[in-house]
Parts: C-alpha cells; sequence; structure tokens
C-alpha cells in the first residue's frame, strides 16, 4: 500500500499536467445575429455593444449547403455574437478557433481581431466588402473547417463575447455559410463546458521529427493573399536530422515577409506561400536555407489534394535529371503561431538568378543592340498585369494565349524592352506557323532551343500534366552573344500530375497531353506543340532524346528509387500530416484517386508511372526516323562563340554526303560545301571564310544525304 500511495503521488501532478479539451462554443447554440444590408454600428463587435434589436438563432448561418440552422436570404453580410462565461481562465492553456465559411469572415474576441479569412484584405471590413477569390465550405463536403490557435490572453475572468462577421461574395452567389467552433484546452480539469464534436482533433504536437522545422511568428496579423505581412521565422535543421522545438540552435533566426500563394489552392485548408527573408530594415536578404543556393526569395508548398505529398518534388527531380535547372526542393515541418501546419517542400522560387534561371540582367537602359536582346522571363498563364495576347491562337482556333512579363517586371521595362521580346516570340510563332516551318534556316528552328523543347515536352507528358502548356509555363531568352534563344522551362506546379485530376482526362495512362481536350475554362494549350510535331526532323530529336532519358534519369529504376527515398524521409512526418489534415478518405478536389491509407496513394503514383512509362515508350518507339548518321557521338561545334576559327565535328556510321551551308542573318550565303564522307570521325575547321570582317552573326545548316540534321548561329566575338 505504501508503494502505492507513493507510485500515486509521483503519477497525479502528471495526469492533471493532461490537457482535457472542451467546446465553450459550437455552432448550433443560440447566437444573436444580424442579416445586413446596410453598415451595423462601429462597435457591434466590442463587448458593450446593445445587440437587444438582433434576432436569436441557432449557428450555422447561411443558406444553399443544406448545413445550417438559420437560413437566410442572399445578403452581402450576417453578424453573429454570442456570450459566454469564463469562470476562471488560469486552467486553459489552449484555445482554438474551428470555423467553416463561404466565403470569408473576420472574428473577434472581447473586441480583439483574432482570426480573419486571407481573402479579405480591407483593415476594417464593411458589410459588402469586396473578396480577392470566393471560398467554399469545407465541412458539408466531408472536410474539417479551418482551423486558428488563438492566445488565451484576450480571455478574461467572467463575460466573454465572441462576435464573427461571415461575408458573401455577391448577392447571386449560391450559397453562404458560417458555422463556429471555440474549443479549450484544460489544465486537468474537465466538466466546464461541452463536449467536443465528433470530428475534433486536438492540435497536433509533432515537437520532434526527423525534417528540419520551420517556425513562424506572425506576431497576431493573419497572412492573406497580398501584400507579405512582416513576420518572425525560426528554422531548425540539425545535420543528423534530429529536430525538436525545444531546441535553440537556428539555421535561421530572423524576419520574413510571408503571403499565401496560389490560385485554386487558396480554398484548401492547408495553405500555400510565398516568403522573403529580409533584414530587420525590411530589406531582402539572401540566406542559405535547408541547404540550398544563397537567396531570399523562397515558397513554402503545402501539399493537399497530392496525398503522395511528392509530385512536385519527383517532377522537379526529374527536370533537374535533364542538366537544366528545376526548382529544388526540402521537405520540412511547418509552424505558425505554434499551429502545426503539416509536411511542406520548402521549394526555390522561379526567378533570374545565377543559382536558377542563369541569365543576363536586363537594366532599363539596355535598348540597343546586342544589350537589348535578353534576358527575359515569361510565362503562359492567366494573365498579369501588362500581358500581351499572343497574334496565333490555342490549337483548336478558339482562344486567346496570354503572354506575361516575369523578368524583368512590366512596370520596370522600357517600351523598347516590351517590343523586342513581344516581337521576338510573335517572329517565332509566325515562323512556325509558316508553310516553310520546317527549313532548317528560315522555319522556326533557329529562335528556339529545340532540346528544351523537347524536356519540357517529354516531363509533361509523362507527368500527364491537365495544366501543362497552358498554366505555370515558363520560358526565357539570353542575349544574342550568349547563343540566346527561347528556352522552355522551368518547371513549375505538377502537384495536379501524375494521374491526380479527374478532368483532362488526367487519370488516363494512354493518350497526349499536348492533344487536349475541350477547354471549358478557356486556359488553351497554344499550338506550337501540334506543330513541332508534324516536323519529322523534330519527331526524331525526341524520339532520340527519350531514349537517351530512358537509359538514364528517366528508367522505371531510377524514377521508383527516388520516390522510395521520399516515402522513407516522410515515414513519420507524413502520419502527423494526415492527423492534421485528416484526407485520406476523402476526395479532395481534383482528386481521381482516393486511397485509404498513405501507402496506398504512393502505391498508385508509382503504379501510374510505371504504366505511363509503357504507354509512351510504346507511342515514341512508333516514331519512324531516317538514319541521320549522327544518333551516337553528334554534331559538335567549337569554339561558339570564337574568334579565329570554328570547328564543326561529326561522326558518320555509314559513307553519307554532308551539306554545310553558312549565311549571314539577311540571308546572303558566305559558305557552302557539299562532300561526300566515308564512315569515321570528321571535322570541318573555317577560318578565313567567315572571320574577316563584316558581320558577327551568322545562321548555319548541315544536312545528311539531303536530311536536315542541325541549324543554329555563330558567334563571332
Amino acid at each position: 500500500m505504501r508503494y502505492l500511495i507513493i507510485w500515486f503521488l509521483v503519477l497525479t501532478p502528471f495526469l492533471y499536467s493532461q490537457t482535457k479539451w472542451e467546446s465553450i462554443v459550437i455552432e448550433g447554440d443560440t447566437w444573436k445575429y444580424l442579416q445586413a444590408t446596410y453598415e451595423p454600428s462601429a462597435d457591434w463587435y466590442k463587448t458593450g455593444f446593445d445587440d437587444t434589436s438582433w434576432k436569436y438563432g441557432s449557428g450555422g448561418f447561411g443558406y444553399g449547403d443544406n448545413d445550417d440552422l438559420t437560413i437566410l436570404s442572399n445578403i452581402n453580410s450576417v453578424y453573429i455574437r454570442k456570450t459566454f462565461t469564463v469562470s476562471d481562465v488560469s486552467v486553459i492553456n489552449q484555445l482554438v478557433l474551428d470555423i467553416d465559411y463561404d466565403d470569408a469572415f473576420v472574428c473577434y474576441l472581447n473586441g480583439t481581431e483574432i482570426a480573419r479569412s486571407s481573402n479579405l484584405t480591407a483593415p476594417s471590413p464593411v458589410f459588402n466588402s469586396s473578396l480577392t477569390f470566393d471560398h467554399e465550405a469545407l465541412m458539408y463536403q466531408g472536410q474539417q473547417p479551418e482551423r486558428y490557435l488563438i492566445g488565451t490572453s484576450v480571455l478574461v475572468t467572467g463575460t466573454n463575447t465572441l462576435a464573427v462577421q461571415i461575408i458573401n461574395v455577391s448577392l447571386g452567389s449560391s450559397d453562404m455559410s458560417g458555422r463556429v467552433f471555440l474549443t479549450a484546452g484544460l489544465n486537468g480539469v474537465s466538466g466546464l463546458y461541452q463536449t467536443v464534436p465528433s470530428w475534433f482533433t486536438p492540435p497536433e504536437s509533432g515537437e520532434e521529427s526527423n525534417l528540419p522545422l520551420i517556425l513562424i511568428d506572425t506576431q497576431g496579423q493573419t497572412i492573406q493573399d497580398e501584400p507579405k505581412i512582416t513576420a518572425l521565422m525560426k528554422v531548425l535543421n540539425d545535420p543528423d536530422g534530429n529536430n525538436s522545438i525545444t531546441d535553440t540552435d537556428f539555421e535561421y533566426d530572423g524576419y520574413i515577409g510571408i503571403e499565401i500563394r496560389g490560385s485554386s489552392s487558396q480554398s484548401f485548408e492547408k495553405k500555400n506561400y510565398t516568403l522573403e527573408t529580409r533584414t530587420d530594415s525590411g530589406t531582402n536578404l539572401n540566406v542559405n536555407l535547408l541547404g540550398l543556393p544563397k537567396e531570399n526569395d523562397w515558397v513554402l508548398h503545402g501539399p493537399y489534394s497530392d496525398k503522395s505529398l511528392i509530385r512536385n518534388a519527383v517532377a522537379y527531380h526529374l527536370g533537374n535529371e535533364t542538366g537544366r535547372w528545376s526548382p529544388r526542393t526540402h521537405f520540412c515541418e511547418l509552424y505558425i503561431n505554434n499551429d502545426y501546419r503539416g509536411v511542406y517542400q520548402l521549394t526555390e522560387k522561379v526567378k533570374k538568378d545565377n543559382d536558377r534561371v542563369n541569365i543576363a540582367t536586363l537594366n532599363p537602359d539596355e535598348i540597343m543592340g546586342d544589350e537589348v536582346t535578353g534576358g527575359y522571363i515569361l510565362k503562359i498563364d492567366r494573365p498579369d498585369f501588362g500581358a500581351w495576347t499572343s497574334p496565333c491562337k490555342d490549337r483548336s482556333g478558339h482562344f486567346d494565349i496570354p503572354i506575361s512579363y516575369v523578368y524583368p517586371e512590366y512596370e520596370n521595362m522600357p517600351q523598347v524592352q516590351r517590343d523586342y521580346i513581344r516581337n521576338y516570340v510573335t517572329s517565332f510563332e509566325n515562323a512556325l506557323k509558316g508553310g516553310g516551318f520546317k527549313d532548317p534556316v528560315t522555319g522556326y528552328r533557329p529562335f528556339i532551343d529545340v532540346t528544351s523543347y523537347i524536356d519540357f515536352y517529354l516531363i509533361n507528358e509523362l507527368g500527364r500534366n491537365v495544366d501543362g502548356y497552358r498554366l505555370s509555363t515558363y520560358f526565357y531568352k539570353d542575349k544574342e552573344s550568349k547563343n540566346g534563344r527561347l528556352t522552355m522551362g522551368p518547371l513549375w506546379d505538377f502537384n495536379l500530375a501524375f494521374g491526380n485530376a479527374d478532368y483532362y482526362q488526367g487519370g488516363n495512362i494512354s493518350g497526349w497531353v499536348s492533344d487536349g481536350v475541350s477547354e471549358w475554362d478557356g486556359l488553351a494549350i497554344p499550338f506550337w506543340w501540334d506543330r513541332l510535331r508534324e516536323d519529322p526532323w523534330f519527331e526524331a530529336q525526341l524520339k532520340k532524346r527519350w531514349n537517351e532519358l530512358r537509359r538514364s534519369a528517366y528508367s522505371n529504376e531510377s524514377i521508383l528509387s527516388y520516390i522510395d527515398s521520399c516515402t522513407v524521409l516522410l515515414q513519420d512526418a507524413q502520419q502527423r500530416n494526415f492527423t492534421r489534415f485528416d484526407v485520406l478518405d476523402i476526395y479532395i478536389w481534383p482528386n481521381y484517386y482516393i486511397g485509404h491509407s498513405y501507402t496506398n496513394e504512393v502505391d498508385f503514383l508509382k503504379n501510374w508511372i510505371t504504366e505511363r512509362l509503357v504507354w509512351m515508350d510504346t507511342q515514341i518507339d512508333m516514331i519512324a526516323t531516317s538514319n541521320y548518321g549522327l544518333t551516337s557521338t553528334g554534331l559538335r561545334i567549337f569554339p561558339n562563340p570564337f574568334k579565329d576559327n570554328v570547328t564543326f565535328q561529326f561522326t558518320l556510321p555509314d559513307k553519307a554526303e554532308v551539306e554545310l551551308r553558312i549565311q549571314t542573318i539577311t540571308g546572303m550565303e558566305i559558305y557552302h560545301q557539299l562532300n561526300t564522307f566515308n564512315p569515321g570521325s570528321h571535322q570541318i575547321s573555317l577560318s578565313e571564310d567567315i572571320t574577316g570582317s563584316g558581320p558577327n552573326l551568322f545562321i548555319f545548316s548541315l544536312k545528311v544525304n539531303g536530311e536536315s540534321i542541325s541549324s543554329g548561329k555563330l558567334v563571332k566575338n
């Protein structure tokens, strides 16, 4: 008995230190509410406000989703208030606001704003505030409400007032909803409030992880769509993978600017973020984060509808394996204001940088000669400010293709630069659309880095990326003196690829994405890809490149091995992620497949990719190509740019007739050779033919047995 008493005394403090969760306020409670067709009194959300003229009603409040107890008419806003009593604030150690809403909200506790939706940017919302986007409620779809951890200091012993404004996107909206829950974590006591709803789970801890931990403190602010707010960020990244939120050895401990990013993903409970690392004065600060090269612009990608958690990582890995820069990523776990937000990927943002898109800096005063010819980064997507519309319609001939300036930003470019790159892209499109588009000199080839187009095509097709070619499609151009041609990439946004979309045939193993379907959203595929594949020379290069990649980076073994390495790394973290976001068993737009476990999701991804590789092998193997004689060692041109001499080196497996032609950019021929060569390695070295005074930019073309093999630019320094 003595030992039992001692054990009880030892155990009792531990038992009483455990947090008990009870709901102070639930949606079905009786609230006071006002359907607003006008602006209410400015102090409507404060404790002392007289709401006796307001109606009584039980939550939720709204219409259209069949989940509201108080049905409203079509209105701009509904204002709701609820008072409750706290007998002893000291027993409450945590406070959680769970709220489901359509389309926006702002919430106050005792007159202090404690949370708001990211689509509401007005400092003091009015009854008909405009929203940056509409937001669909989640609970009627089987998902959990959005969650906000609230500081307990705003509570008082005695009477407290919770006040919420729910805002509709428009009077013509088909639905509106507001469902509010306030839950307390109690220190070792129970029976003070109500039983928590059946769906409620305590805030996930995840206090220790083999992944780096990123801790963000918004200092009482709400992260919005834009602009960025100033926050504090700490990064824990132990080299041995032993990270705990109690650690104090930070890889980064300083200021950031942060905002929500994305389009359709903004409606998800788990958000994506753009952040800038900053000095305390607010200027940009280049830093290394999680082993990635120094920069100040970053993205925190939070996989949500992608329940494998790795689709973007897989796509970017495959992109980098081709030798071209794609954003590098690092898995981590994220906390915002001590609220665990699950597994994220810290990702390099697409931008001009020596370690990212490595092109020349283009200053506003560079408006002549070679200076104005690069570097530019462009994008096909929803149009940004200043975007131009391509004169060529989409592949179906029905839709416009908007092209946006990414770097430099439109506002920072003189008109000469805007016109130059627009005219260059248009010239490429006209050459590609023209009847002589297959010609190596007068067709499309001198305008583009063909291999980059092939690499971009193959990864989008491998992933059957439903957004491919029409959204998040970047391309760039460097200066002419640096052999500047339009270069496709970098890759971006593959979370709906690899069988993860139930529209545009995204789940199908067969079919080319570039063939498209009826673009119901008006975001269409340019005609480029159909036209390129009409050129037998392009087809031959595509087949050659695919076979090269299948022997290396795109082999089944290589791809599946990378996926396995990711899932081993995420073995523990994924469990915490899906405890926080319980979505494995339910449809999250636009899932094609719904697994019942993380293992199921990963197995589906691996099987889908394996079958897709088989389909692409079969299709590409059917491409009929001539034996150009350059498929083994290829063509080398060196040096280029050149000063005195330039050499063309090639290898022929069989005896062949080789024709080399060089012209100025105005079309004047300055060199032509047509000779028969025996099998083996050969060189054609040129000096006096093209090194005299005159132009410094030339176009070459090489044919073997009458078939065009290669064309491009020669630059003389």
